[in-house]
């Protein structure tokens, strides 16, 4: 009796080891105006300011630097993934943050030399605050050796 007491013991804790884990659920999540969750830049010149304290007769251009996505607001994430990806090569100067309701921001990532081989993306990963949900992730792309280089940049959301 002891035996068999034994070995069902055995048998329901190997079984029990092998339970299928659940699965995390990854959702894109879109580009601030648009429907898409990707986005194709090229880094543009800096921004040149004009009026009084910029330059008179200068035409004025916009950088390109930053990229929102729009975070549904009815889901709750556990975790956002950027994977950015260059066949330019590098360096870029890239920034990553979560914005808050409160007009705060956390930052996940700050490097002004990444360089980009072909077929190998850069995945980064933030975390909300506890208790706090995010409600846009930015994503900063610049340097003055990457103007005219273009990168491509997605987010999933997962819970």
């Amino acid at each position: 009796m002891f035996y068999r007491v034994t070995i069902f013991g055995l048998l329901a804790s190997i079984l029990s080891l092998n339970l299928p884990v659940q699965a995390e659920t990854c959702t894109p999540i879109p580009v601030v105006g648009s429907q898409d969750n990707t986005v194709t830049k090229k880094v543009s010149p800096p921004t040149i300011p004009a009026g009084p304290l910029g330059m008179v007769g200068v035409d004025v251009t916009r950088n390109n630097w930053n990229t929102d996505w729009a975070i549904p607001g009815d889901v709750e994430f556990r975790r956002f993934v950027v994977t950015i990806n260059s066949n330019d090569g590098g360096p870029f100067e890239i920034r990553m943050y979560l914005k808050y309701s409160d007009q705060t921001t956390g930052e996940f990532f700050n490097s002004q030399d990444v360089q980009f081989q072909a077929g190998k993306p850069l995945k980064l990963e933030a975390t909300p605050r506890p208790e706090d949900e995010p409600y846009q992730v930015n994503l900063f792309v610049n340097g003055i050796e990457s103007i005219g280089k273009t990168y491509t940049a997605s987010v999933v959301g997962c819970r």
